[in-house]
């Protein structure tokens, strides 16, 4: 019984992401479709043991030393455990792929999107965040330390000791989502990682103009996207547009 009930679950969730999928695709720029279907399927086979290892092979490494056209823009975490061209499938000049804690935007980050969506002509960008994230669960936990403290300001305390002074910033940078999950019931780390994404998405979108002017004339797309570091899958969701994610400073 209990592995009926497991395997009706998997099949449902699977059912669910593939419709999710779909509506995603329906919504994305016509050259963006491609890239979306090519993740979407080498995730599939990622999370199902038949990867295929693509583009890996001396005559691929030959062709994208003289240049490369990377279809999928990948903003992600540095955790070991998150490594796209795996996790998608994909090869040697696949995947343009940016990995920082928490997966976050600053100037550097943006930067390096913007050229891969000029200069490249890359229209996909995958903001991907991932369950049990350890940059998002410091934010929680500094949230939750200042929930119990004698501190009655707004935010929590910062940490000002130099050797911290970084990973001080990163929580900063990641407590507004985390602020926002608190809001809600139940637990907040799930739902201040899918808030991070969101937030992130909305930062590239916010301090960009080039990628907003892109975007605008349907030759660059953005989705964002959560893996399960259990099941291998990623959750994407819909794609999201320039005009309704900027935020107002």
């Amino acid at each position: 019984m209990a592995l009926t009930i497991a395997l009706t679950s998997d099949e449902t969730k699977t059912n669910t992401t593939t419709q999710t999928n779909a509506k995603t695709v329906a919504k994305l720029n016509p050259y963006a479709e491609n890239a979306f279907r090519r993740i979407v399927e080498g995730n599939a086979r990622f999370s199902q043991g038949l990867k295929t290892n693509p583009n890996q092979d001396i005559d691929k490494r030959l062709e994208v030393a003289k240049g490369q056209v990377p279809h999928t823009i990948v903003l992600t975490c540095a955790d070991s455990r998150l490594s796209p061209e795996i996790l998608f499938d994909q090869g040697l000049g696949d995947l343009f792929v940016i990995r920082v804690a928490g997966n976050v935007a600053d100037q550097f980050t943006i930067a390096s999107i913007e050229y891969a969506a000029e200069h490249l002509h890359s229209p996909l960008l995958v903001v991907l965040g991932h369950e049990r994230c350890g940059a998002v669960a410091a934010a929680v936990g500094a949230y939750e330390s200042h929930l119990k403290s004698d501190s009655h300001t707004e935010k929590p305390a910062e940490n000002h000791g130099d050797e911290h002074a970084n990973i001080t910033a990163l929580v900063k940078k990641i407590l507004p989502s985390v602020l926002e999950a608190a809001r809600t019931s139940g637990p907040i780390l799930d739902k201040a990682i899918n808030i991070n994404v969101e937030n992130t998405i909305s930062d590239v979108f916010t301090h960009s103009p080039l990628l907003r002017r892109l975007s605008e004339e349907a030759k660059f797309s953005v989705v964002g996207g959560t893996y399960d570091l259990d099941d291998g899958r990623v959750t994407f969701t819909a794609p999201r547009d320039a005009k309704t994610l900027v935020r107002i400073h």
